[in-house]
C-alpha cells in the first residue's frame, strides 16, 4: 500500500524534530540546536531570547567566524557581493560580526527556521576560498605511505662513508629492516637532473653499509629519461608514483627478488645483470 502525503510528511517532520534541542543559558539567551547543518555536518545552533512582545534571533557569530576560519573574505570581491545578497534574500542583519532577526512572539518559530536557512546557505560561501597551496611530492609520498604501513619514520638519517650526514624522506616497513625512500621530483628537467644527482650521490655514499633490498627511490609524475632510471637503478631500486601497488608490493616482500625497476619499462635491466 502507497504511502499518504501525510504519512511521507508526518514521518519526515518526526525525524526532523528529533535533531532540535533548546537549553537556556546563564546570559537569558535559549540556545537552540536546528535540524540544519553545516558543511562539515556540525548543526546549526542559534540564540534565541524572547521578551514582553519580541523575539530576537541570533547566529551569535559563528556564520562569519566559519568563512573566516575557512579563508573567504566577504569584505571585497565576488564573496562580498554573494554575501550581501544572501543576508538581503533572508532579510537578516549585521551587527557586531553577528547575524541577527527580530520579529513579534507569533513570529518565533519562522524567525528560527529563516535565520537556519540562512547559516546553512552563507556556509556554501566556503566555497570560494582559494585552493591550498599544492603539498610538496615529498609530503604526498610520505602521507601515502603513513596510510599503507604501521611503521613509518619521516626524515631519517643516513650516514655515508665520506662522513656526510644525509636524510632520506622516509624509512618504512620493518622498524629492524628498515627501508629508506628518497622522493625525487622536479618542475623542470634541470630541477629533476640535480635531484637525481643528489639521490645518486646519497645512496652510493651510503652502500657500504645498506644494501639495495633496503633503498628506494620513487619518482614523482612527469617525464624521466630512461637512461636516469637506469642509473639509479645501480644504487637503489626505483619506483614510481604513477605505480604505487608496485612501490607497496616491494615493501612488504621479504625476498626482493625482482627487476630494480618497478616500473612497466620497456628496457628492464634483468635481476642477476646488477653487481
Amino acid at each position: 500500500m502507497t504511502a499518504s502525503c501525510d504519512e511521507v510528511i508526518s514521518a519526515a517532520l518526526a525525524k526532523a524534530n528529533d535533531d532540535w534541542t533548546c537549553r537556556p543559558l546563564d546570559t537569558g539567551w535559549l540556545l537552540v540546536t536546528t535540524s540544519h547543518q553545516y558543511s562539515d555536518g556540525d548543526h546549526v545552533e542559534l540564540l534565541v531570547r524572547r521578551d514582553e512582545g519580541s523575539v530576537v534571533v541570533s547566529d551569535g557569530g559563528e556564520a562569519l567566524a566559519r568563512l573566516e576560519l575557512a579563508g573567504v573574505n566577504v569584505d571585497h570581491g565576488r564573496a562580498r557581493e554573494l554575501w550581501r545578497r544572501l543576508l538581503r534574500a533572508h532579510e537578516v542583519e549585521l551587527h557586531a560580526e553577528r547575524l541577527s532577526v527580530h520579529g513579534t512572539l507569533n513570529e518565533t518559530g519562522s524567525l528560527i527556521n529563516n535565520m537556519a536557512n540562512a547559516v546553512a546557505n552563507i556556509d556554501g560561501l566556503r566555497l570560494m576560498a582559494a585552493p591550498p597551496p599544492n603539498p610538496r611530492f615529498a609530503d604526498r609520498l610520505v602521507s601515502f605511505l603513513q596510510a599503507e604501513f604501521e611503521y613509518v619514520t619521516e626524515a631519517p638519517q643516513l650516514h655515508g662513508r665520506s662522513g656526510v650526514l644525509y636524510r632520506a624522506t622516509a624509512a618504512v616497513g620493518d622498524s629492524n629492516q628498515e627501508t629508506f625512500v628518497q622522493a625525487v621530483a622536479g618542475e623542470s628537467a634541470q630541477i629533476r637532473q640535480r635531484a637525481i644527482e643528489h639521490v645518486f650521490t646519497m645512496f652510493s655514499d651510503i652502500n657500504g653499509t645498506l644494501p639495495h633490498e633496503r633503498k628506494l627511490v620513487i619518482l614523482s609524475e612527469g617525464e624521466w629519461k630512461p637512461e636516469q632510471t637506469r642509473l639509479l637503478s645501480t644504487v637503489a631500486y626505483v619506483g614510481s608514483w604513477s605505480y604505487r601497488e608496485q612501490i607497496v608490493r616491494f615493501v612488504r616482500d621479504p625476498t626482493r627478488r625482482q627487476p630494480r625497476i618497478l616500473t612497466p619499462v620497456q628496457e628492464q635491466v634483468p635481476f642477476e645483470q646488477y653487481p
